[in-house]
């Protein structure tokens, strides 16, 4: 029997490839494949806030975090994995990244690394250390995963070891699915962490120049400072509620009852809240990074530009205004969904890599 070590984060912080993380163990708490089985190392960040942006506190505390991981990666290297599969998020954590696929070729390990980021056709253009970084992973891993399909071309161009796979809806979404209808309330929603390169200050620019005679329900972590400059674009604490991160649940029922679910994000991966959000019928507005443009494409969300305010309001106008295509938005992206992100298809791609 085979041995897979996934190396990837859990929370705490709570994020995107924590989620996924979360998602994935709890499937194979009920799933087994005779032909392997998965072991799992925690990779999460330790330490810092997952809403800081300080270049400081994320070299100091990644040297931290390196050494304390690095004692524990070697202790899971000597039980003699067949295979290591390291999510990555890129930028300073590709050089751990390189670090462990060097250290797993040395050991006569195959390595997967999985790419959880949409940024990877901008760093070719960039041509910048970030992608020579990624270039350099490439050539030494024996297998590469990415996200969407810009990524996957990009990629290509360089080598035939590329596999794109979505995330997937997680077991939990389900069993909520099967308790709860859809009932919409006068109520806008954003879900994420309440940062700028969420787009959180386009969205705050919007509601001021729509000022909509509803609500609008901020949900992720987020920092008193951030509150008080979003407050000063868009000042109508009756209107905003800043409900700080909730648990699944709680976001899946705002997810189903809200008008619409709006993610303005400067870069993506394949964002799980998207994925959620289209799985519970929501009408959706997101920015066109990552492989957004392929999840609500063919009339399953608007898809804007990144930063474009004039795009963002005129946008939530036309949703707030237009039941009918709120309605079919709604139906086609729960679809679609439902038909292509299932957890039993993701796995299923993920063991013909493995074995």
């Amino acid at each position: 029997m085979k041995k897979i070590l996934l190396i990837s984060p859990l929370p705490p912080p709570i994020g995107g490839i924590a989620s996924w993380t979360v998602n994935i163990l709890n499937y194979f708490n009920e799933y087994s494949n005779p032909e392997y089985k998965l072991l799992h190392l925690n990779s999460s960040m330790k330490f810092r806030s997952i809403t800081s942006v300080s270049i400081f506190s994320r070299i100091l505390y990644g040297i931290l975090n390196f050494i304390i991981f690095f004692v524990k990666f070697l202790f899971n290297i000597l039980k003699n994995p067949n295979i290591c599969h390291i999510t990555s998020s890129a930028s300073l954590g590709l050089c751990k990244d390189l670090v462990f696929v060097l250290i797993c070729k040395i050991f006569g390990i195959r390595t997967v690394i999985h790419y959880r980021f949409g940024r990877i056709p901008d760093l070719e253009k960039q041509k910048n250390w970030e992608w020579k970084l990624l270039r350099t992973i490439n050539r030494v891993a024996n297998h590469v995963i990415v996200l969407d399909a810009r990524s996957l071309s990009t990629l290509m161009r360089y080598g035939d070891n590329i596999s794109l796979i979505g995330n997937p809806i997680s077991p939990e979404l389900m069993i909520f699915k099967d308790k709860y209808t859809k009932e919409e309330n006068d109520n806008l929603l954003f879900v994420g962490h309440v940062t700028r390169k969420k787009g959180i200050f386009e969205l705050f620019n919007a509601l001021e120049a729509i000022k909509p005679n509803c609500e609008t329900y901020i949900v992720g972590p987020f920092e008193e400072g951030v509150r008080s400059e979003l407050e000063q674009i868009y000042n109508s604490k009756d209107k905003v509620t800043f409900h700080g991160a909730l648990t699944k649940d709680q976001v899946y029922k705002m997810m189903i009852e809200s008008k619409m679910l709006i993610l303005p994000s400067y870069t993506e991966g394949f964002p799980n809240v998207i994925i959620e959000g289209m799985a519970l019928g929501c009408a959706i507005i997101a920015t066109s990074v990552g492989a957004i443009p392929e999840m609500l494409g063919e009339n399953r969300g608007l898809v804007i530009p990144p930063k474009d305010i004039d795009s963002l309001t005129k946008s939530v106008e036309v949703l707030l205004h237009n039941d009918a295509m709120r309605n079919s938005l709604s139906v086609n992206a729960e679809k679609y969904a439902l038909e292509n992100y299932s957890m039993e298809s993701i796995v299923k791609k993920l063991e013909k890599i493995w074995l």
